[in-house]
């Protein structure tokens, strides 16, 4: 009974991770969003998502990631969080 309850409480603070696709933004930009609901995620980590899904993208078509914007959303605990992050892919020399 214990490791159920246990398992349960993992569940709940493990939370459910949404990455979007990748959206042309306009000039060259695009755009990516992380959404985590349900958990205590640390916001590195959702960040750190849409990074890495920016940087893959990028790196597939022989190019690399530049950081525009980012923006969050959300209160971790409370309500879902949400990392927006703006970005470019710049031809490496």
């Amino acid at each position: 009974m214990k490791t159920k309850l246990m398992l349960a409480g993992l569940t709940i603070l493990a939370g459910c991770t949404t990455v979007s696709e990748i959206t042309p933004a306009g000039d060259g930009h695009y755009t990516v969003t992380t959404q985590v609901r349900g958990g205590m995620t640390p916001w590195g980590e959702v960040k750190a998502t849409s990074l890495k899904r920016a940087d893959e993208y990028c790196n597939s078509r022989g190019e690399q990631m530049h950081q525009v914007d980012m923006q969050t959303h959300g209160v971790r605990g409370w309500t879902p969080q949400e990392a927006e992050l703006t970005f470019s892919c710049l031809k490496v020399e």
